[in-house]
């Protein structure tokens, strides 16, 4: 099981300071490798076995396991970006395999136990949201969706415990959505991203991250890259949700 599934799965069990290691292990995975558990303790000025708890929560035997699965998603991030035109096929199964089951349904729960559902996104991420607002409308779900910067800044300041919020960026560094998601985790909400499969600020901030792959492509400097995986992950969610409400 690699090491975006297991954030899928566990990554709600972190606290604040096991986040912020896990970040930092995670953006300095390459000059970490020549140091011991006890260097990056003592740079991060924790206990070596605070990492080692952060990474059992996360699902790892300890320190190493979790290392060795950072450099191997490293790995494959840096194969991804050196492919070209992969393809919507490719995209959806690439984007299935991140998905567990587990994830899912405790997303559906925490959508059916909510007051209200919000949708945090621009641009062409918007839309698979849009389609999702007015399917979930149709279940009785109390759903918004907010695309523009003030208005979603004023939406994540009233968040409470009973709502969940869905933010959702390829890049999982777009400034709206992403300015929106730190005003959001400083309330009780839950947190769900969808964003490329990468290590972004979004998903950082994320209760239940969730990831697709893509092609990213521009034309005339616009952005033009298939939300294909978002729709699937959306859908996928739907469908559990509906399984559940019947």
């Amino acid at each position: 099981m690699g090491l975006f599934t297991k954030l899928q799965q566990n990554q709600h069990l972190l606290n604040s300071q096991e986040t912020k290691l896990l970040s930092y292990l995670m953006e300095n995975n390459e000059s970490l490798k020549n140091e011991t558990l006890k260097d990056i303790a003592n740079n991060l000025y924790v206990s070596p076995n605070t990492i080692v708890r952060m990474a059992k929560k996360l699902g790892f035997k300890g320190y190493t396991e979790l290392k060795m699965s950072i450099e191997i998603e490293n790995s494959q991030l840096k194969s991804l970006k050196k492919e070209k035109n992969l393809s919507l096929l490719n995209q959806i199964q690439q984007t299935e395999q991140l998905l567990t089951n587990e994830t899912i349904d405790r997303i559906c729960q925490k959508i059916l136990d909510s007051n209200h559902v919000y949708f945090f996104s621009c641009g062409p991420s918007k839309y698979p949201c849009e389609e999702m607002k007015e399917r979930l409308r149709v279940l009785g779900i109390n759903t918004s969706l907010y695309f523009e910067p003030h208005v979603m800044n004023q939406r994540a300041k009233q968040l409470d415990e009973k709502d969940i919020v869905f933010i959702v960026s390829l890049s999982g560094e777009t400034k709206t959505p992403l300015d929106a998601a730190k005003i959001a985790k400083l309330s009780s909400a839950y947190i769900v991203s969808i964003t490329g499969f990468s290590q972004n600020s979004i998903a950082q901030l994320a209760d239940s991250p969730l990831y697709t792959f893509y092609d990213s492509s521009t034309y005339a400097e616009m952005d033009i890259s298939s939300r294909i995986g978002i729709h699937f992950i959306l859908n996928h969610i739907f469908e559990s949700l509906t399984s559940m409400c019947s």
